[in-house]
């Protein structure tokens, strides 16, 4: 007998693209109320770090999903989106170093 996965039989809506779809498109509003936390919490300064890095987090999964579009046109889906993860960083850390 071949067992299968508890989270794709007990919630299969979550582990299809539109359940994680509906994951991802909360981010922003999730972002946003930790930015007002931070700000509440431990002032302006803590507030704007954590917004430079939202922002080149933000520069840096743009780049990856045009590097991993790009792949997914040659490779496979899971290939495609392994090679696009270092794209990510490198992005990243242009953006941030010279806001600090």
């Amino acid at each position: 007998m071949r067992r299968s996965s508890c989270s794709s039989r007990c919630c299969p809506r979550r582990s299809s693209p539109s359940g994680f779809a509906g994951l991802f498109g909360a981010a922003p509003a999730v972002a946003l109320a930790g930015l007002a936390v931070t700000l509440v919490a431990k002032g302006v300064a803590d507030a704007h770090d954590a917004a430079l890095g939202m922002l080149a987090g933000a520069a840096g999964v743009t780049v990856y999903a045009a590097v991993a579009t790009v792949l997914l046109r040659r490779r496979a889906a899971l290939r495609s989106a392994l090679l696009a993860v270092p794209a990510w960083l490198p992005v990243a850390a242009v953006v941030l170093l010279p806001m600090r």
